[in-house]
């Protein structure tokens, strides 16, 4: 279902999303403006004057996905089914964006999509990031808790004040969490800092930290001997893999890939050449590593 949503997001017209490959009471805490000015980036500080923000104190379980809108551009959108569900999701998510000094425009909901715009905060924008089950053990509410905090902890100590905290519990996906958080927005959602997942096989952390990436984690497949996922912070990342027979023709892909991402503007990182044991299909492999390339929003 999760991979339907997915979808149904990618068909959005363009203004209101453009897909990647790359979603009741609430208890609050206070975070007063001086310390939610002192945890930003300078590129993201909150000017004087603005409204001071506020962040959830415990995790919220909920089990209803409209209630957990996807955050892209400078808008909120979700799926509800009806008026009242949408009007649950419009009430929730009203609160808190005048909460954390957003101002709320008005909703547009038809075709089973709500989206709720929002101005304010100097050029700041909220972001989700919902975790991979992967990150924790199966089922596991101690374990699921122990990632959050870790996780929730780092995003806020990169400097992205995290507003909102949820665990979900759905029938067609595993039990997870979302963390709601503030970020510079960007020309490209691409180029924003956030926190995300890339979901590829062998990725070197020590390269993405050379290229100014903060690897948070990375989780491996039930066999616990190849990572499969890795939660980090920064611009989007993503990984190709390249084969040949011959060093030379690995070295002619390499370059043609190059040229081809300078060509779509993106940003080269590092590739990573490595022989193969014989037998395999082919004696040469190579990881290309490197900045996504993103549509102007």
């Amino acid at each position: 279902m999760r991979f339907v949503l997915v979808l149904l997001a990618a068909t959005l017209p363009a203004r209101l999303v453009s897909a990647q490959e790359s979603l009741g009471s609430i208890g609050f805490e206070y975070m007063g403006f001086q310390h939610m000015k002192a945890a930003l980036p300078p590129s993201a500080a909150i000017l004087p004057g603005q409204a001071e923000g506020v962040a959830l104190t415990a995790p919220e379980k909920v089990t209803e996905p409209y209630l957990l809108p996807r955050a892209s551009k400078s808008h909120l959108y979700a799926f509800p089914k009806d008026a009242e569900q949408n009007k649950a999701f419009v009430d929730k998510w009203n609160r808190i964006l005048v909460h954390n000094g957003f101002l709320p425009g008005a909703y547009d909901f038809k075709d089973g999509i709500s989206v709720l715009p929002y101005t304010g905060n100097d050029g700041l924008v909220i972001r989700e990031f919902m975790a991979e089950p992967m990150q924790f053990k199966p089922k596991d509410p101690v374990d699921l808790q122990a990632n959050m905090e870790k996780i929730s902890a780092a995003v806020k100590a990169a400097g992205l004040p995290v507003i909102a905290s949820f665990t979900s519990d759905f029938d067609f996906y595993l039990p997870t969490y979302h963390l709601y958080y503030l970020t510079k927005r960007a020309e490209k959602d691409n180029d924003e800092t956030q926190a995300r997942i890339l979901k590829k096989e062998g990725v070197d952390a020590s390269i993405l930290a050379k290229a100014g990436v903060q690897v948070l984690q990375q989780a491996k497949d039930f066999s616990g001997e190849i990572d499969i996922i890795t939660v980090y912070i920064g611009r989007e990342v993503g990984m190709v893999t390249r084969s040949a027979d011959k060093r030379e023709d690995i070295d002619t892909r390499i370059a043609d890939f190059k040229k081809f991402l300078a060509e779509q503007g993106g940003t080269f990182i590092e590739a990573v050449v490595r022989e193969l044991p014989p037998g395999s299909y082919r004696n040469f492999e190579a990881d290309l590593y490197f900045f996504q390339v993103g549509e102007k929003k």
